[in-house]
């Protein structure tokens, strides 16, 4: 990030911060090699830094981890008792801290061709199957030929997809809904998250107008596909 885009940020208070930072972390966690951010907390009476693991919203209470002579260190800290923040380790989440201001640019290596698409698809429709015990086809739509960013959002499309329909899998009374209805998922990008359902085939757009941020959730994308079954 340069210190141009660093002007475009805004002001977020203690609490949306460790909200980013929680999801950095589970982006980063399911990585081969995660980059957790490092973040440093003070308190009101004392300091505490380290890698960010995890935040929990309702025990209110942040975990840092840290290494040093291959042992580790826990520090659990009580948000109430938080009054800065500072991060680092996250160059390239800048557009979270942004709420869609400044663009996403994904890493080349991180922008698949369209035959690594296909493949990926290809791999989704064999785990579906396995998972609904039906066959599902599943496709990209776009009016033109995509271009690098679409494809990347596109991956992370497939990748919610894929939580989404195992969350469907494993509720029954889902599963037997969803099987019911829909032989086709049709996906598209766009500037809203919605769904529809038409002769078994259910199209659904995902909203990137903030990029990632702007995506649902896998509980959220299931709601709106369970709404029009």
């Amino acid at each position: 990030m340069d210190f141009i885009t660093m002007l475009q940020l805004p002001v977020l208070d203690t609490n949306e911060v460790l909200k980013i930072a929680q999801e950095i972390a589970d982006i980063e966690r399911k990585e081969e090699r995660p980059r957790m951010p490092k973040v440093s907390i003070r308190t009101h009476c004392d300091s505490a830094s380290g890698f960010f693991v995890n935040y929990d919203s309702q025990k209110q209470v942040v975990l840092l981890c840290d290494i040093y002579d291959r042992d580790a260190q826990f520090q659990y800290i009580q948000v109430h008792s938080i009054s800065s923040i500072s991060l680092s380790n996250i160059n390239k989440y800048g557009y979270l801290l942004s709420d869609g201001t400044i663009p996403l640019v994904p890493d080349a290596s991180e922008i698949p061709t369209m035959l690594q698409l296909k493949k990926d698809i290809h791999s989704l429709e064999l785990e579906v199957k396995g998972l609904l015990e039906k066959e599902i086809a599943i496709a990209y739509k776009s009016d033109e030929t995509p271009e690098g960013l679409e494809k990347f959002y596109a991956s992370k499309v497939i990748s919610l997809l894929k939580e989404t329909l195992s969350k469907i899998a494993a509720d029954n009374l889902a599963k037997e809904a969803f099987t019911k209805s829909i032989s086709t998922i049709n996906f598209n990008l766009g500037q809203e998250n919605k769904s529809s359902l038409e002769k078994e085939v259910i199209s659904i757009t995902i909203d990137t107008s903030k990029g990632l941020k702007s995506y649902p959730k896998a509980a959220a994308l299931q709601g709106l596909i369970e709404k029009g079954l």
